[in-house]
């Protein structure tokens, strides 16, 4: 055999080896990814299994919550609940009646200032003058005002023995009723057929109650009227003045007293030289409850 044989022989071993090298190497490397793979498998196995146990935990903190909440609840006597819904209740409504009084007080000076430039009413300005305690009170009166005594319509100085006869005689000796101011505000809207300001000055509308209008039918009203509130859609309405209820007719409701003075238990009417009905008085409300009773008639004058 020729060296060159020998040569080629060596040669293919040689690679023989190294494909038996690569081949084994191969197969080691595919075991230890496989491993591998298994290992994840397992990790991912168990990585579920925990969140599994995590939710489970969740779930069951969860419905103990719920457990501790409906017991905690169930501790609150049923007369502490009504209690505390009353409460909150009446907050709510006492909010609403302070926001609506401030409303209409701050519109009621409005409406004293646009009138009082265009109107006598009735005031004087004056200048009360220091004195020692117990001795006479000396005023300046500065315009005439013919609404005063002969004695003070004039300028000048006027003695008075003590504050309280100063008052006497420059006060009005007759105030103005509570519902005079909301009642001219009312009758302006009616007038002008202003039913946005009517909205915006009511409080509440009213219907009177489906019980009510029975008695009412069979004649049966010692009772007394009893209204209710409704979202739209209602015969009168309630508008805050002073922490006091008032109730006046829809304008609908005032429209339809020309031809028909229904006895509600609500109003009392009174024929005049009109051409159409006016509030005189309107009536005040209690509220009672889910209800609203008549604490004292209203007056209208009808057409007559």
């Amino acid at each position: 055999m020729s060296s060159n044989h020998v040569a080629i022989l060596a040669g293919i071993a040689i690679i023989l080896s190294l494909l038996s090298f690569w081949a084994t190497r191969n197969k080691a490397i595919k075991g230890t990814l496989n491993k591998i793979k298994s290992k994840e498998i397992e990790r991912d196995k168990q990585i579920n299994n925990i969140n599994k146990q995590i939710n489970e935990i969740k779930e069951q903190l969860a419905k103990e919550s719920f457990r501790i909440s409906s017991l905690a609840q169930d501790n609150i006597s049923s007369n502490e609940s009504l209690a505390l819904e009353e409460g909150l209740e009446k907050v709510q409504k006492d909010l609403q009646l302070i926001s609506h009084t401030v409303s209409f007080h701050s519109k009621d000076i409005q409406w004293m200032k646009n009138h009082s430039q265009t109107q006598d009413t009735g005031l004087i300005a004056y200048e009360i003058t220091p004195q020692e305690p117990n001795s006479t009170v000396e005023i300046s009166i500065f315009p005439q005002n013919n609404n005063l005594p002969r004695s003070l319509n004039t300028k000048g100085n006027v003695k008075f023995e003590n504050l309280e006869e100063a008052a006497k005689q420059l006060l009005p000796s007759q105030l103005p009723e509570p519902f005079e101011q909301i009642s001219k505000r009312y009758q302006d809207a009616i007038n002008r057929g202003d039913r946005q300001a009517l909205r915006q000055m009511q409080f509440k509308e009213l219907n009177i109650t489906s019980e009510s209008e029975n008695s009412l039918i069979k004649g049966n009203s010692d009772d007394g009227t009893k209204l209710e509130a409704v979202v739209a859609g209602g015969s009168y309405l309630i508008i805050v003045s002073e922490g006091r209820y008032w109730l006046f007719p829809t304008a609908q409701t005032l429209e339809s007293f020309s031809m028909n003075q229904p006895q509600k238990g609500i109003f009392s009417y009174e024929r005049e030289l009109l051409s159409k009905p006016v509030i005189k008085k309107p009536a005040e409300v209690l509220e009672e409850g889910d209800y609203w009773i008549i604490k004292q008639f209203g007056k209208v004058s009808v057409p007559g």
